[in-house]
């Protein structure tokens, strides 16, 4: 029922992988990227997380915070508020450092922020991921659908991560998603 009839995004050692993860607020993003980086780098991968959310104040910080304790290299940037800026240069840097799964995390937006699925648009055509990831907290229940329709109108979404299923009894969305 789920299989999408092609094999799933599996990055590659030594050739440079970018995955954007986007999502709601609130969802867990930040935090998802991080282990998403940890457990490749536990695998042997070369893990870089790039913070492209300039929208919420604290973004940089807690990403900062969870890298260092994970210890992979994070870029960011307290000065810039361009977020596609960011994004590219971050991406651009990893890729020479030979880092060979780049993780670029967005602000969090929902189907209503016109301007912020347009950033998104910008970030994703600016830096090409080769997956993008939908973060999606279990608690939204019904509104999975429509809200995984509108990021997938925006950009290409092929693989989807369901946050806090341990809080949650709702955790039937995620289908829909």
């Amino acid at each position: 029922m789920l299989d999408p009839g092609k094999p799933s995004f599996t990055p590659k050692k030594s050739k440079s992988s970018v995955v954007m993860f986007v999502g709601l607020q609130g969802s867990g993003k930040t935090t998802t990227s991080t282990k998403y980086a940890y457990y490749h780098q536990k695998k042997g991968w070369k893990p870089a997380l790039v913070c492209a959310d300039t929208f919420r104040a604290s973004a940089f910080d807690q990403l900062k915070q969870n890298a260092t304790k994970a210890k992979i290299p994070f870029y960011g940037s307290y000065m810039e508020s361009d977020p596609v800026k960011i994004a590219v240069e971050g991406v651009e840097r990893f890729k020479k450092e030979n880092c060979d799964l780049i993780i670029v995390d967005t602000s969090g937006r929902h189907k209503q922020e016109v301007a912020l699925f347009e950033e998104m648009r910008q970030v994703s055509e600016a830096t090409k991921p080769d997956l993008v990831i939908f973060v999606m907290d279990s608690s939204i229940g019904q509104v999975a659908f429509d809200e995984a329709q509108a990021f997938k109108q925006s950009v290409v979404v092929g693989a989807v991560i369901v946050t806090k299923m341990d809080g949650h009894a709702k955790g039937g969305g995620a289908l829909s998603a």
